[in-house]
């Protein structure tokens, strides 16, 4: 298994471990969520190199040097998916007037990832949306069914959307599946990624 995988997978789950469980039927709260994913920050600079950026609306753009000039902060909107990291910020990548120049290197998405605790339609809308992506690590956070047999038919169903895009094959990429289960004001939490074959998901880290 990749050590970047594997490292990038633990801290994902460490934090989303910690995330305030809902009460009753409310779900988790996306923010909070996001907030467990900006912890892969580190993972990912550490791969790809600085700078590194977390995007997410309503993130707060901190530290404030890091593309904003002199005390001006940014207020922070979703672009495209619901959280990225990305080399360099958007400010700078459109020449905003309020950014520091970016410097060397091009504005890149190295993570893209998409939140979605709904129906399945709703999941696999956000599944196909992902393949949309030029990133290097596609993460999809998911309620993931119960039972056993549930969750086998409807992971085969993701990994047919992702075969029914027409350039999945072409550049599949580094995934992350997020699937979350929340009960009794307590949240569980296992992730998967792509098989070798590209035909059904492997375990990353799981609860069993």
């Amino acid at each position: 298994m990749d050590d970047f995988l594997l490292s990038l997978a633990k801290v994902i789950r460490r934090a989303i471990l910690q995330v305030k469980p809902p009460i009753g039927s409310a779900r988790p709260v996306a923010k909070d969520l996001f907030q467990a994913l900006k912890k892969a920050r580190p993972v990912i600079e550490k791969r790809f190199g600085p700078p590194v950026l977390c995007r997410y609306s309503g993130c707060p753009d901190s530290p404030k040097s890091t593309y904003s000039k002199g005390e001006h902060v940014f207020k922070v909107l979703e672009y495209l998916w619901d959280f990225s990291l990305s080399r360099h910020a958007i400010p700078q990548a459109i020449e905003n007037s309020d950014a520091i120049h970016m410097g060397p290197g091009k504005f890149e998405l190295l993570l893209v990832a998409e939140s979605e605790l709904g129906s399945k339609d709703e999941i696999c809308r956000d599944l196909l949306k992902l393949l949309e992506a030029h990133t290097s690590i596609r993460c999809l956070v998911y309620k993931q069914p119960r039972r056993a047999r549930d969750r086998r038919a409807f992971e085969a169903r993701m990994i047919r959307v992702l075969h029914n895009h027409a350039y999945f094959l072409q550049c599949p990429g580094i995934w992350l599946f997020v699937g979350l289960m929340w009960a009794d004001q307590t949240i569980e939490c296992d992730l998967y990624t792509l098989n070798e074959k590209l035909d059904g998901l492997a375990a990353l880290l799981t609860a069993k």
